[in-house]
């Protein structure tokens, strides 16, 4: 019984892939005031190493990474045995960029520089989606 209150009560869990560690920083750190627990990594690899080992409710992933791109992850994540919503970062926002999007199942696109208020209800509809 102490584990199912323990889980029922755990904050979520969000997996941040971003190259640029002022913009892992930032969004770290507006993830840990809204009440969310957080990792970040650097590289799509690092965050799939990872996630072998820890269960992600949300991961937020910049587009443009070294080695795998924010898309490729997110398909792979969307085909591992524990799938999460996922959303995508990125200063693109074309139609080619929106149709790879839905092809991968990518639950929002966000567009840099970020809204704060926009990022914030995207993070909670994607955790809450999750749960």
């Amino acid at each position: 019984m102490g584990d199912h209150v323990e889980n029922a009560s755990r904050k979520p869990l969000v997996g941040v892939v971003e190259p640029d560690a002022d913009v892992r920083e930032f969004i770290q750190s507006l993830l840990l005031r809204a009440g969310y627990r957080c990792e970040s990594f650097v590289s799509a690899e690092r965050f799939e190493s990872s996630a072998l080992n820890e269960h992600f409710d949300c991961l937020i992933t910049d587009r443009d990474l070294p080695g795998m791109d924010g898309l490729e992850l997110a398909r792979r994540v969307r085909a591992s045995k524990q799938p999460m919503p996922v959303m995508l970062l990125t200063t693109d926002s074309g139609v080619d960029l929106q149709r790879a999007a839905i092809a991968a199942q990518i639950m929002r696109v966000q567009k840099k520089p970020l809204s704060v208020h926009e990022f914030l209800n995207g993070v909670a509809q994607a955790t809450a989606r999750a749960q």
